[in-house]
């Protein structure tokens, strides 16, 4: 009975005493619960469930994936082509530039042939510049007959040494 004598009962009890001493006051309620949405749960293997995708997802994203590396082998091949073009093109106009280089370079050659060697211009030079002078008489050596061999020495005839 200890209970009604302390101040805490009097302050829990202060609701009931004060309805009773104040009756046009109106009725307090509790508060209502409010509603949530209702969360099931279902007993499983969570993530360990065998998931089956759908199969005609699963076409899709395989014609996707080949379409892709068709794209991809395509654009490689162009490329290549073209890098390969530009190469060979490339090397076709440089060979083209040392053609042209070799035929002028070529008749400049052949220009300075016909002068350098003219008939008239080393006859100038020979008589104008190194005092030389046409011969008056020639001189024809035949060479093609073999010289007469000695029986004894087996060795052509030599002319004798100068000293």
């Amino acid at each position: 009975m200890a209970y009604y004598t302390s101040n805490t009962a009097y302050a829990l009890d202060m609701d009931v005493a004060g309805a009773a001493w104040a009756p046009e006051a109106p009725a307090r309620r509790a508060p209502e619960p409010e509603r949530r949405p209702r969360f099931d749960v279902y007993t499983g293997a969570g993530r360990e469930a065998d998931q089956i995708v759908s199969p005609a997802f699963m076409h899709v994203l395989r014609l996707f994936c080949i379409i892709a590396v068709c794209v991809v082998a395509i654009g490689l091949a162009r490329v290549t082509i073209a890098s390969a073009t530009a190469g060979v093109l490339n090397a076709n106009a440089a060979m083209s530039n040392e053609l042209t280089e070799a035929r002028d370079e070529s008749a400049d050659l052949e220009v300075m042939r016909s002068v350098y060697g003219a008939d008239t211009r080393i006859r100038d030079l020979a008589t104008g510049a190194l005092g030389m002078c046409e011969p008056a008489g020639r001189v024809t050596l035949d060479v093609s007959d073999p010289a007469p061999v000695d029986a004894a020495s087996e060795t052509p005839e030599a002319a004798p040494a100068v000293q």
